[in-house]
């Protein structure tokens, strides 16, 4: 009988050091957690994912209305990682700002989801989200709810790239 209490409580320490909890990930050149390994753990652990939002969290809101929005754990639906062969869905490369990161998923050429992640203690964290946009939202400006065509809309998806190109310069 001592010998299983003994037996299960090394089950238990040994779940709750390997299974639970924020896991180290590997660090930058600059000290902060690697973003690459943050974002690839975020988008294919759900626990983490929900670890790792600062709630409430800034966004657009899903009924399209402009009030301000503010997702919280009761109202978030777990984001799932893009598939990197998809022709449909494209990431635009990453815009470091030391300790704010913007990324984009533009999706049919046609729509866009912004996500802003903010260095918290050298970790990221997502602190804001878009949700799905059509490109013209963000080529209109964000407060601008002018809508656009599609021939606006086809255009922009490579401004939205260059934008970012430039802008990492």
């Amino acid at each position: 009988m001592q010998n299983r209490i003994k037996h299960l409580l090394l089950f238990a320490v040994i779940c709750l050091t390997s299974c639970g909890g924020d896991d180290k990930l590997p660090l930058d050149d600059k000290g902060r957690e690697d973003f690459i390994s943050f974002y690839e753990r975020f988008y294919r652990d759900s626990s983490f994912q929900m670890q790792r939002i600062e709630f409430p969290m800034l966004g657009n809101n899903p009924d399209g209305s402009t009030e301000r929005f503010f997702w919280d754990e009761e109202n978030w639906v777990y984001q799932k990682g893009i598939d990197p062969e998809d022709e449909d869905i494209k990431l635009v490369p990453f815009y470091d700002m030391e300790e704010l990161m913007r990324a984009r998923i533009i999706l049919q050429n046609r729509f866009m989801i912004e996500n802003l992640f903010s260095l918290i203690n050298n970790k990221w964290y997502l602190t804001e989200y878009s949700g799905i946009h059509d490109i013209g939202y963000y080529k209109n400006g964000k407060n601008n709810p002018k809508k656009s065509n599609t021939a606006e809309t086809e255009i922009s998806t490579e401004s939205v790239e260059a934008e970012t190109e430039e802008t990492s310069e």
